[in-house]
C-alpha cells in the first residue's frame, strides 16, 4: 500500500527480478507491466485496504501478486488472478519472437501463425507453421509446427512443442507432440540451442513423417483399443466423446475397426477447434497414444526433451 508517498512494498524477490524478466517497473506505485500486440499485463502487490487505520489488519501487504490484464478489445484492465513471489514471467511476444528468430536462423520460412488465448488472456498457445511440408499419402501436404505455450498466471510453464499441421476438408488441423516438449529453462538458455533443436526436429520430420502416417494408417486398432481411447475422451466430457465418435464414423465410411491414423485424425480434427487449452492438450496426448511413431523420430523427440 502507498503510505505517505513512500514506495509501495512489493514482494521482494519478484520486484528484484522484474526488470530482468522484461517488466517495466514503477516501484512508487508498486506496479510492474508489459505490453505487446496481444495484450497488456500489470502485476501489483495485493494487500488490505488502508481505511481509518483503526484495525491492525488495515494496510497490510500479502504474499500474493495480483494480475491485471487488458486485451485489445477490452475497455479497461480486469483482475484475472494472482501469482506467488516465485513466479517467472516471460512476455508472450518475447517468447514468440525468440522462436521465430530460431526458425529463421536455420533458413526455414514461416508460413503462418495461429495464436489462441484463454478467455481471460492469462494463457497463450501460438502455432507457428513452417513452410517445409511433405506430400504424404492419405494425408496430403503435412507441415512441421512449433507450438509455443505461455501463461501469465503460472498455470502453464513456458514451453515449445513440436507438431504437425495439415488440411482436412478445407480446415487446417494442428497437433503437438507431448514427447519432445522443451521447457522454459531450456528455451532461455541460448538461441543457438533452440535453433539446433528446431533444425533437428525438421530433419527428422522430413525423413520420417510419411513413414509415421503410412504405418499408422496400416495399423488397425482392436475393439478394446478403440473403446479405451474413446473412454479417455469421455473423461473430458460425454459430448466430446460423441463428437469424436461422429468424426470417426465420417472419416472411416465403413463398418471396419478404425486404423490408428483414422482415430488420430478424428481426435485432432476435434481438438484443433477446442477452445479450452487444457482439454486441447489432453486430447492431443490421447491422439499421440495411438500413433505409430518410427523409432528414429521417437529417439530424436525424446532427446530434445531431455537436453
Amino acid at each position: 500500500m502507498n503510505m505517505g508517498g513512500k514506495a509501495i512494498k512489493m514482494n521482494t524477490e519478484f520486484a528484484e527480478r522484474a526488470v530482468d524478466m522484461g517488466l517495466d517497473a514503477n516501484p512508487i506505485k508498486g506496479m510492474y507491466s508489459y505490453s505487446d500486440q496481444y495484450s497488456e499485463v500489470v502485476y501489483r502487490n495485493l494487500g488490505t485496504r488502508l481505511l481509518n487505520g483503526d484495525h491492525p489488519t488495515d494496510g497490510l501487504d500479502t504474499p500474493l501478486i495480483g494480475i491485471f490484464i487488458k486485451a485489445p478489445d477490452w475497455d479497461n484492465y480486469r483482475y484475472v488472478g494472482y501469482v506467488s513471489n516465485l513466479y517467472k514471467f516471460i512476455g508472450n511476444d518475447v517468447l514468440n519472437q525468440r522462436i521465430r528468430e530460431s526458425i529463421s536462423s536455420v533458413g526455414m520460412p514461416i508460413m503462418t501463425e495461429n495464436t489462441i488465448f484463454t478467455y481471460d488472456y492469462t494463457r497463450m498457445r501460438n502455432e507457428i507453421i513452417i513452410q517445409n511440408g511433405q506430400q504424404v499419402p492419405n494425408a496430403g501436404d503435412v507441415l512441421p509446427v512449433m507450438i509455443v505455450n505461455n501463461s501469465y498466471n503460472g498455470t502453464r510453464a513456458a514451453s515449445v512443442a513440436f507438431g504437425i499441421s495439415m488440411d482436412y476438408r478445407q480446415s487446417r488441423v494442428t497437433f503437438g507432440f507431448n514427447l519432445g516438449e522443451i521447457r522454459q529453462v531450456h528455451i532461455a538458455n541460448s538461441n543457438t540451442r533452440m535453433s539446433s533443436a528446431i533444425n533437428s526436429y525438421v530433419r527428422v520430420f522430413t525423413d520420417n513423417i510419411a513413414n509415421m502416417i503410412t504405418q499408422s494408417f496400416s495399423s488397425r486398432l482392436s475393439e478394446e483399443e478403440m473403446l479405451g481411447v474413446l473412454d479417455v475422451i469421455e473423461g473430458f466430457g460425454k459430448k466430446r466423446r460423441e463428437a469424436v465418435s461422429a468424426l470417426l464414423d465420417e472419416i472411416q465410411q465403413s463398418q471396419e475397426l478404425p486404423s490408428a491414423w483414422q482415430m488420430f485424425l478424428a481426435i485432432v480434427r476435434y481438438s484443433s477447434f477446442e477452445p479450452n487449452l487444457n482439454i486441447k492438450r489432453m486430447m492431443e496426448n490421447a491422439a499421440e497414444s495411438v500413433l505409430v511413431i518410427p523409432p528414429r523420430m521417437y529417439d530424436v523427440l525424446e532427446r530434445l526433451e531431455q537436453e
